[in-house]
């Protein structure tokens, strides 16, 4: 399909890979999206120039690398910023069209009018793929053209209801560029008297033609407030401009009655002086985007909606109500559309943007006519010349996801070995798979993995997508007679880690990504806990502050902590300790869905005797090291700190301390994998690790949730 993107800091119609139908998610064929002048705008002007012009624009981004460099090494940051760097950014946040594919939505059907709303997710591109929290029905007698304002009248709205106007009262809207005059009509059909501000004579006509009283420009606008209305003051001032200056946001509250409101919904400077605010008692009230729900991903990318008992006007509440504006009348968009082009030509709506004045909203269109059904298994083939040349005995691999994990880490390493040829990519978003083929000089570019199990040029697939994934991925790969190299963990319960185990049987081609036993100071460790004797004990504590919004601890996405990471550092001290028998655990603080603990002490024992206890802690500081790990045996005691020193403590005092630069062994685990591929040794560790160290994980899980101990079976027979 087309799609608009920003490359190289120029907007640009690429071929990418359709997306997917997706539970979830509403697949949606547009029929018009619009070209936000002020966003849009700020996005080329901010992602242009050359990398240190870059860097001086977004320093936070420079602080942010350099902390990435001391914890993750030089040469996974040089490639994360490589990738950033190169990427296509993908535009738009305002859509409508028609739904090919509902994603299990009862709320929708096939063939079904909608708005979409999102930047990331209702794009400037002929099919795009939704959640279903950020899609609206389009009521009849509303154009699809109209109706892909929505997303931009929702802004418009939630700063209205941040405003709390009431019948008849008077309200100053200050900009009337687009958001301005969607504002100025909806105050009107809230029955409020409204009054525009803005420097453009013909945006100030306009706003007279839509609904307000009084257009003023903005020097003359203080005196003329006061006079409209009476000497109060205004009683509520909603800002839609934008501009760094502090002086809108000052002279906003110069104009409002006391205690009245003033809501910035554009980006204002907000140096304020505080005297005129005091002397008012005035509120000065945030509207963030579209309304509740934004930029909470339980909501969003979740699902989940507000009760409307507790929350009236959610984001997709808003979008509604805008679209019903627009079927009455009472809000019309079609005065507000300077440049209308089919998407193909949207390089010349971009540089109309750049001209003066710029258009006051652009609208793309797209031919729905010609897409009534998903498309299905859509491969973009990305040519270019190849720097990595691979000999013809290169293993064919295929990524299955291509987030910063497996594009800081994982590419690096495939890249620069012979023995591997990217063949294939595949990821929810086509720009991301496109952007990696584009990196690694070719190859196709996918959004459904499907496909890439029937091709004979796949021999291994490397599944790098979020955890709730890796089973069903895995277990049709091995069932499709392929090679696979699983990111962690296996599986989020028991039938999946058993359905990969079944696929297994007929094929055991499987590695699992716990690197960490083959790191080099873990080899050291392993040399010298062998040239002892007796049970083992170990103690492995894991300092992992998240935010809570991370997707890790979404128990449905990542799994949760303990199944999602803490099963590394289970496997490790398996790795060390030999065969588990029984789990015992416990969490702080104890929650109520035991999926979701991100602190707990986890204890397992062994068939020799030995013990060991994985201390996963969410509630540390960041500025501590993650891992340390502490083994004792037989008169001996190691300590390996965050795998850059390896202590040893032998029986008669001695000490010694190895130190390397971090490694975690993630090259030296892929190097195996390659070699696996082509019959030079085993898979290791293979899909038995994989196994026991999952049931592990929800064995500690179990054992949290009854307070009790746990047997370990192993795998089935």
């Amino acid at each position: 399909m087309k799609q608009v993107v920003l490359r190289s800091g120029q907007p640009h119609v690429a071929d990418i890979p359709a997306p997917s139908p997706a539970p979830g998610r509403v697949l949606v064929a547009n029929a018009a999206s619009v070209i936000s002048s002020g966003t849009e705008r700020s996005s080329l002007s901010t992602s242009g120039g050359s990398l240190p012009m870059r860097a001086i624009r977004n320093p936070d981004l420079v602080r942010l690398t350099l902390t990435h460099a001391r914890e993750h090494g030089i040469r996974e940051t040089v490639e994360l910023v490589r990738g950033a760097v190169s990427d296509d950014t993908v535009l738009g946040y305002s859509s409508a069209g028609v739904v090919l594919d509902t994603g299990g939505i009862a709320d929708f059907r096939v063939g079904q009018a909608v708005a979409c709303a999102g930047a990331g997710n209702a794009n400037h591109a002929e099919v795009v793929s939704v959640p279903g929290n950020l899609v609206a029905p389009v009521p009849d007698g509303v154009s699809l053209r109209d109706a892909a304002f929505t997303t931009l009248g929702a802004i418009a709205m939630q700063g209205v209801r941040r405003a709390e106007p009431s019948l008849g009262e008077r309200v100053v809207v200050v900009g009337l560029g687009l958001l301005g005059l969607l504002t100025v009509q909806i105050l009107r059909a809230a029955g409020c008297q409204v009054v525009g501000i803005e420097p453009v004579a013909r945006r100030r006509e306009l706003a007279l033609e839509l609904g307000a009283e009084l257009a003023l420009e903005p020097d003359a606008a203080k005196e003329a407030v006061a006079a409209w209305s009476g000497g109060v003051g205004a009683d509520a001032v909603v800002i839609a401009a934008s501009t760094g200056s502090d002086a809108v946001l000052n002279d906003a509250i110069a104009m409002v009655r006391r205690k009245g409101r003033v809501v910035p919904v554009g980006d204002v400077g907000f140096g304020i002086e505080r005297g005129p605010l005091y002397v008012r008692e005035a509120d000065v009230l945030i509207s963030t985007s579209y309304g509740p729900g934004r930029y909470d991903p339980v909501y969003e990318e979740g699902g989940v909606d507000y009760p409307i008992a507790y929350v009236r006007w959610t984001e997709n509440r808003n979008m509604e109500e805008f679209l019903r504006l627009l079927s009455t009348g009472q809000v019309r968009v079609d005065p507000l559309v300077d440049l209308e082009l089919p998407a193909a030509r949207a390089g010349e709506a971009y540089a109309a943007l750049s001209g003066s004045p710029p258009p006051l909203a652009a609208v793309l269109t797209y031919d729905t006519a010609a897409l009534r059904e998903p498309p299905a298994g859509e491969v973009v083939r990305v040519s270019g010349r190849r720097g990595d040349a691979k000999g013809a005995g290169a293993v064919g691999v295929a990524l299955v996801g291509a987030g910063s994990f497996v594009r800081g880490m994982h590419l690096p390493n495939l890249k620069g070995d012979p023995r591997a040829r990217i063949v294939a990519v595949a990821s929810r978003r086509g720009t991301t798979a496109s952007d990696v083929v584009r990196a690694v000089g070719g190859g196709d570019a996918l959004t459904d993995w499907r496909p890439l199990l029937e091709r004979d040029d796949v021999e291994l697939v490397l599944i790098g997508t979020r955890h709730d994934t890796h089973a069903e991925i895995a277990a049709a790969a091995l069932r499709a007679g392929k090679a696979v190299f699983a990111e962690k963990p296996l599986g989020l319960t028991r039938e999946q880690i058993d359905d990969v185990w079944a696929a297994g049987r007929d094929n055991d081609r499987l590695a699992i990504g716990f690197n960490r036993p083959f790191a080099e100071l873990s080899r050291t460790l392993e040399r010298e806990l062998r040239a002892a004797s007796g049970p083992i004990q170990a103690v492995y504590r894991v300092n992992a502050p998240l935010p809570h919004d991370h997707w890790l601890n979404d128990p449905r996405q990542g799994g949760g902590r303990i199944l999602g990471e803490a099963c590394h550092m289970l496997d490790y001290v398996t790795w060390l300790c030999g065969t588990p028998t029984a789990v015992h655990a416990a969490a702080t603080p104890a929650p109520a869905d035991v999926a979701a603990v991100q602190s707990a002490s986890i204890t397992v024992t062994y068939a020799d005797g030995s013990i060991a206890t994985v201390h996963y802690s969410g509630l540390g500081a960041a500025s501590l090291p993650k891992e340390r790990v502490e083994v004792l045996r037989g008169g001996r005691a190691w300590v390996l700190d965050d795998f850059r020193t390896l202590t040893s403590h032998g029986p008669d005092g001695e000490r010694t301390t190895e130190a390397k630069r971090q490694d975690k062994g993630h090259a030296e685990l892929l190097s195996g994998v390659l070699a696996a591929c082509r019959g030079e040794q085993p898979f290791t560790p293979g899909l038995t690790a994989a196994y026991v160290a999952q049931e592990l994980a929800l064995a500690a899980l179990a054992s949290i949730a009854s307070g009790g101990v746990v047997a370990v079976a192993g795998p089935p027979a």
